[in-house]
């Protein structure tokens, strides 16, 4: 039998002969080719595998189409249409292309579809120059999103609605356009690279301005609002996401508010008001569907689903939606394992499970007895993963140095599993998960980053190069995601690219040739993917992972949660010696750490030195570990050796017996207990503002940290000095 793949553009390809020669050495088939009729300005040719087993012959064919593949972008949103129309009016992604000797061009008239032909791994260095440039063109793209009483007021020719066009033609000049989107209830603010950024802060103030018009209209008593009433009301906290946004509707029942990342995260029905639970109505779900088609016909499905499986449906009871997400076709419930006859693959009406050699002629109990007797969790599961590399990793990227599995895993309290299982129970399944319930994924990243996402997992915070939305983007092929690992010395002559182990969910949204992107929650405590290996490639084994670090029973996942109102400060204090030969102490979660390690040493039950988990680094933000020594009072870094003295002091009786609390908003929206060593400090100043004495801005510095924060007590906000970036705080 013979299988084939037609491949265009063969004059992208210039290694073409080599990867085919690869193919057959590595499949023992044979290979011929014969040209394909041109069409436009490419070639194109239809190759054949044959002379072996059909099975050979399609694993030939397969990696033939997954090196000569196409990225194909669909523009799905008014973000992706503008961000695109920007790359190619400005001539910015045809030279990117020409410079890595790739083909990308518009594939219909209405430019919806990007196709990105060439080799994969400059597919992946153009797709990741693309995320860096979306980055910055973030700043420069808002969409408000308008409450059905708002809109109203932008009717055709109706007052807001001219005023919205006087702003737009008062900054078109200046690089600005400002447009009601009538399908989305949404006005969208675009500036072009040149406006200045000038032009742009007064052009969006203008348009909250229009926008507080409204709301002071709507004002229950008729009065004027303050700016800072404004920013209280129109400045909501979404339900979902519990960001502040200006861009936010409301439900009309509960009047809660939400922005547009409740799509991609209601999956569940009943829909209803994380907040309340009460129930969404019908008009809120058709605004929040409107421009994301694809997300509404998955909604659909699951609702036929409930329908499908209520008790009272006597007629279609037996049928349920094949689990494959791709097929829309229907199964047998009470068939078990069975072949799907829409798309033809083996799958499973009860446990999901799809092409699953263990459930052949089994039940479900059946097969997990089995699976129990054979196999652990995780030994099957780094076995599957180095199985799974050696498989897919393509002849174009250069030879694998090593594959490493994340020996953090074996630890029960790392935080990367802890979240991991926390989405495993999310879907209502006990950890460990059935392996598979998931599939691999390839994720690039700076090689100082590999150790921390290790052991802390992804963190949604550092997310960039969002193309696709929000969420965590793992490659389906290593050649894209090598355009994304970042090298730790420019000299460097091999590379670090992580494994991910992604659990098959909603949560989950495949981009065919590109990647996955995993929506996990932003405040950290659930994921859907969890890191698995590590592998080191290149010419030579110089930039090889060592992890050096083993934890204590004091681990950072077993201390307090930052939520946690803290009220006990402990009566000493560790700090270590800067270069000034001046101490610093420790924040107070190492703190604790060295405080009970050292009790257990000092007690003889523990001995006089242990290493810490990864710590930020004082001076570049790279996570660290240390061998404390506390019979030498001494830290050292494991990897760079450097010493440095650390001393334990007793803390004055000011700094302990602290009646008033002060706590800061972090990035999560919990509330956090600033530093045991600053709280007395910003007791003293906020009192000698309340005196007269002092200023209502103050300064301060947390230990551990050379950032400085401006403290406003009239606003209750704390700013960074350096970024800007605001957050509340308060006193209790």
């Amino acid at each position: 039998t013979s299988a084939c793949v037609n491949v265009t553009h063969l004059e992208l390809y210039p290694d073409l002969d080599k990867s085919i020669s690869y193919i057959c050495n590595k499949f023992h088939v044979r290979e011929e080719h014969h040209p394909l009729p041109q069409r436009g300005d490419y070639q194109a040719a239809r190759y054949y595998f044959s002379d072996a087993f059909p099975s050979a012959t399609a694993l030939a064919a397969a990696m033939l189409y997954q090196i000569t593949s196409p990225i194909a972008i669909k523009l799905i949103d008014n973000r992706q249409k503008y961000l695109f129309k920007e790359l190619f009016d400005q001539n910015i992604i045809q030279t990117w292309a020409k410079e890595l000797k790739l083909s990308c061009e518009e594939k219909d008239k209405y430019g919806a579809i990007v196709e990105i032909c060439g080799p994969q791994i400059e597919q992946g260095q153009l797709m990741r120059r693309i995320g860096d440039y979306a980055d910055e063109f973030d700043q420069r793209f808002i969409v408000y999103d308008l409450n059905a009483t708002t809109v109203g007021y932008f009717g055709r020719q109706k007052a807001a609605d001219v005023k919205l066009q006087e702003i737009d033609k008062k900054y078109q000049s200046k690089g600005c356009s400002v447009v009601l989107d009538r399908r989305t209830s949404s006005i969208i603010f675009y500036a072009q690279p040149n406006a200045t950024i000038e032009a742009v802060t007064t052009c969006k103030t203008d348009i909250e301005q229009l926008l507080k018009m409204f709301v002071n209209i709507n004002d229950d008593d008729g009065s004027e609002m303050s700016d800072i009433t404004y920013q209280q009301d129109n400045t909501r906290e979404c339900s979902f996401c519990k960001q502040k946004r200006i861009a936010t509707r409301t439900f009309r029942i509960c009047g809660h508010a939400y922005c547009r990342c409740a799509v991609s995260t209601l999956k569940k029905l009943p829909l209803s008001c994380p907040r309340c639970r009460r129930n969404i109505h019908i008009q809120d779900i058709n605004e929040m569907f409107c421009s994301n088609r694809g997300d509404l016909v998955e909604l659909c499905k699951v609702a036929i689903q409930n329908y499908l499986n209520c008790p009272t449906n006597a007629t279609d009871k037996d049928l349920l939606f094949c689990p494959n997400e791709s097929c829309e076709g229907l199964i047998f419930r009470n068939k078990d394992y069975q072949t799907c006859l829409t798309c033809g693959r083996g799958v499973c009406a009860n446990c999901k499970l799809i092409d699953d050699e263990l459930h052949e002629n089994r039940t479900c109990v059946e097969r997990e007895q089995l699976r129990k007797e054979n196999t652990e969790f995780f030994p099957q599961l780094f076995k599957n993963v180095e199985e799974f590399v050696k498989d897919n990793w393509p002849p174009e990227l250069p030879r694998i140095v090593d594959i490493i599995c994340n020996p953090y895993l074996k630890q029960p309290n790392t935080p990367s599993l802890t979240c991991f299982y926390e989405g495993v129970r999310e879907l209502g399944c006990q950890p460990p998960p059935d392996i598979n319930q998931g599939f691999f994924g390839f994720h690039g990243t700076s090689a100082k980053a590999v150790e921390s996402i290790c052991y802390f997992g992804f963190d949604p915070s550092r997310r960039s190069g969002q193309v696709y939305g929000s969420g965590e983007y793992f490659g389906v092929k290593a050649t894209i995601s090598h355009g994304y690992s970042i090298k730790d010395n420019p000299l460097s002559e091999s590379y670090m690219m992580l494994v991910a182990y992604v659990m098959k969910c909603d949560r989950v949204k495949t981009h065919k040739d590109f990647c996955y992107v995993v929506n996990n929650p932003t405040d950290w405590k659930t994921a859907f993917n969890l890191p698995v290996a590590v592998i080191t490639y290149g010419k030579k084994a110089e930039n090889k992972l060592n992890f050096s670090f083993t934890l204590s029973s004091t681990c950072t996942s077993q201390l307090p949660e930052t939520s946690r109102l803290k009220t006990w400060t402990s009566p000493f204090r560790w700090a270590w010696r800067k270069d000034d030969l001046t101490f610093e102490p420790y924040n107070d979660k190492i703190n604790q750490i060295l405080e009970e390690s050292y009790e257990k040493w000092k007690l003889h039950k523990g001995p006089s030195f242990f290493v810490t988990p990864p710590l930020i680094r004082y001076i570049d933000d790279i996570p660290q570990t240390y061998q404390i020594d506390f019979a030498a009072n001494r830290q050292t870094n494991t990897k760079t050796h450097f010493p440095r003295s650390i001393q334990r002091n007793r803390l004055e009786d000011s700094k302990i017996n602290v009646k008033v609390r002060w706590f800061y908003q972090n990035e999560h929206k919990l509330w956090t207990p600033y530093e045991t060593m600053v709280q007395q400090d910003i007791e003293d100043a906020y009192q000698a503002y309340v005196k007269g004495a002092g200023s209502s801005k103050w300064c301060v510095q947390f230990p551990g940290r050379p950032e400085r924060y401006e403290i406003n007590f009239v606003m209750g906000i704390q700013t960074n000095t350096v970024s800007n970036e605001p957050r509340e705080i308060r006193r209790e």
